[in-house]
């Protein structure tokens, strides 16, 4: 593999993962507090780590031979945002209502300080894991530049790039959204992040939905 297929894989690895994105939304929502941010931007990796390895092990094969696979990942991921958004929705209304009742709760459930680290780091997994478009951007990064015949050595180190790039990346992130200053902004307007964020994961979800049914017609 040469030095200008690796710089390819590694800037468009970059231009992914900092376009805007459930990804990023969810590190927004929990950011707040630092640990839950931190777990939260590895359970996102631990994510991308999948899809790599399943690029890489033949998974965007198996979906060109099996297109019902990706309808299935397409309809699933759907319904996990879909649920997810509701959720953050509803959350966020609710803390709307009980500050305009003269409540003081601000704080999106979900970005409490009692949020356990394995609950942040699930979160950023399943967030990841529920957006099969990941595969369609590993399939065709690992066609155009990993051809089939690409050593096992130097797929190792498209591995090990992208998985440093995208750890310093989110964990960069999640640090940056925890600063005292912002992260108390951000607690302030915790039920409008999660309002936002509902929203979002809503209208990603039924873009999921629509391509699922879509290729189920």
């Amino acid at each position: 593999m040469t030095t200008g297929a690796l710089l390819s894989i590694l800037v468009a690895w970059l231009l992914a993962i900092a376009s805007p994105g459930p990804d990023l939304v969810q590190l927004l929502r929990v950011g707040a507090v630092r640990r839950n941010g931190v777990w939260c931007a590895l359970g996102i990796m631990s994510g991308n780590l999948l899809w790599i390895l399943g690029s890489m092990v033949g998974l965007s094969a198996l979906v060109d031979a099996v297109p019902g696979v990706l309808t299935a990942l397409f309809l699933l991921g759907g319904c996990f945002l879909a649920w997810m958004g509701q959720g953050a929705l509803r959350g966020g209304l609710a803390a709307r209502r009980e500050q305009r009742a003269g409540g003081t709760s601000s704080v999106p459930a979900a970005a409490t300080a009692g949020m356990t680290t394995a609950h942040a780091w699930r979160l950023g997994l399943a967030t990841n894991l529920s957006n099969p478009k990941a595969l369609v951007f590993f399939g065709a990064v690992f066609a155009g530049f990993v051809p089939p015949e690409t050593s096992w050595a130097a797929r190792a180190v498209v591995l090990l790039m992208m998985l440093v790039t995208g750890v310093a990346w989110f964990v960069a992130v999640a640090w940056m959204v925890s600063v005292p200053a912002l992260g108390r902004r951000l607690q302030a307007a915790g039920s409008w992040i999660d309002i936002a964020a509902g929203t979002v994961f809503l209208l990603i979800a039924a873009v999921l939905l629509v391509e699922g049914v879509t290729r189920l017609l």
